[in-house]
């Protein structure tokens, strides 16, 4: 009870991060620095086993914004894929990724160079958590990607709606939207119903959608039954629109 009562506040009344860093390669050095100092990989997401659900063994699979290559270690060690790549805009999560034994490249996503990438691989499957927010015209991605692939894309975003940054935004400060060095990191913000009606006027059709996190009372998880406003991050599932 008061634990809940002190979270409230922190999220209510907590500054924005403003610790400034110069591109994401030096974020990407600050990440694995803060892992080093506690002596571990970051552990699997409730988003990552949601999207390990529905991916099918001996798959081909891409992975957009790997990072450090935490959802490409998961996936590869429940799903058994054929293929797995990742591909990121920094240099540095890049080669954290391969210095993990995947195979990964360092690509601008929006970039014509990336389009004939995905276009001469051709993947079943192809994920993007918690990527969209960060890039400025997250449509060119999707654009990119519309076409190449054979079974399913995998989605995940910060949902806006969530019910604290509601109440945030109502107490007049602007919502922290699962950033985590500085405002700056996020450029693009959606609520559920947003992302519904951005995806399909791309040419997507949500298959489905899950909360991978929210609150859970009285053995409720009110995050997976209504995930437009208990849903802190929503992981969808996109076919292309028929």
């Amino acid at each position: 009870m008061f634990k809940t009562i002190k979270d409230f506040r922190e999220n209510l009344i907590k500054p924005m991060p403003l610790h400034e860093f110069e591109d994401y390669d030096e974020y990407w050095k600050r990440r694995e620095k803060a892992k080093i100092e506690e002596h571990r990989f970051a552990p699997p997401t409730d988003r990552a086993k949601l999207i390990s659900e529905y991916i099918e063994p001996d798959s081909t699979v891409l992975d957009i914004g790997c990072g450090d290559g935490t959802l490409i270690d998961y996936i590869s060690r429940n799903n058994s894929p054929e293929r797995i790549v990742g591909v990121d805009i920094s240099k540095e999560a890049v080669e954290y990724a391969k210095s993990r034994g995947y195979e990964a490249y360092k690509m601008d996503m929006t970039s014509d160079i990336f389009r004939s990438f995905v276009q001469e691989n051709g993947f079943d499957y192809i994920i993007l958590t918690e990527v969209l927010e960060h890039i400025r015209e997250p449509e060119k991605v999707m654009l990119n990607i519309r076409d190449c692939f054979a079974k399913s894309i995998f989605v995940s975003i910060p949902n806006s709606g969530w019910l604290m940054h509601r109440l945030r935004l109502l107490c007049g400060r602007f919502p922290i939207v699962v950033i985590i060095y500085h405002v700056k990191e996020h450029v693009r913000f959606w609520t559920h119903r947003d992302f519904l009606y951005w995806s399909e006027h791309l040419g997507f059709r949500v298959v489905r959608y899950k909360a991978s996190s929210g609150s859970k009372k009285l053995g409720i998880d009110l995050g997976r039954r209504w995930p437009s406003l208990f849903g802190i991050q929503i992981v969808y599932e996109l076919d292309k629109k028929l």
